[in-house]
C-alpha cells in the first residue's frame, strides 16, 4: 500500500513512536519510507534519531495534550516540541481524537505557550510550515 502511495507522489505518514524507542521511530521511517510521522515522541530519547529525522526532513505531527494524558511526557513545560525544535526537527502541533482528549488546536498552541516551553515566534513560525506543509502536500491517512 505504501509503494502505491509513494508511486502516485502521496505523502506517507503512520504512527509511530507514542510508545516504544527513538529506534522504533527511525526503522519505521526506514522501512515505510515515511515523510511523516504521527507522534513519534520517542525519537526524543536520542540525538542520534533527531539529527536523522532533520536531515531527512521527516516531520512529526505532534499531539501535546494526547501524549501527556496518555503518560508519554510529565507536562506541557517539559513536552518534547522543545528540544525537536532546537534540533531542527520538522515539527506540526496537532490533536488527537476530540472526544477523548477534549482539545482544540489552538488549545494545543496556548498550553504549550503558557507553560513556558514556547515563545509565540516559535509557535508562529510552527504553525506557518504546517500552513505550507498542508498547501503543498496529498495526505495518506
Amino acid at each position: 500500500m505504501y509503494r502505491t502511495a509513494k508511486a502516485n507522489g502521496l505523502c506517507l505518514r503512520a504512527h509511530a513512536g507514542e510508545f516504544g524507542t527513538a529506534e522504533d521511530v527511525r526503522e519505521a521511517v526506514e522501512v515505510l519510507e515515511m515523510d511523516e510521522v504521527q507522534h513519534g515522541i520517542a525519537a526524543a530519547a536520542s540525538p542520534q534519531t533527531m539529527y536523522f529525522l532533520k536531515d531527512n526532513h521527516i516531520c512529526l505531527n505532534l499531539c501535546p495534550t494526547s501524549n501527556i494524558m496518555l503518560g508519554r511526557s510529565g507536562d506541557y513545560k517539559t513536552y518534547p516540541i522543545r528540544l525537536f525544535y532546537d534540533y531542527g526537527v520538522p515539527v506540526t502541533i496537532n490533536t488527537d481524537d476530540m472526544l477523548i482528549f477534549n482539545s482544540s488546536v489552538s488549545r494545543e498552541y496556548r498550553m504549550l505557550y503558557d507553560s513556558g516551553c514556547m515563545k509565540p515566534e516559535e509557535l508562529d513560525t510552527i504553525r506557518q510550515f504546517g500552513l505550507r506543509k498542508g498547501l503543498r502536500m496529498n495526505f495518506l491517512i
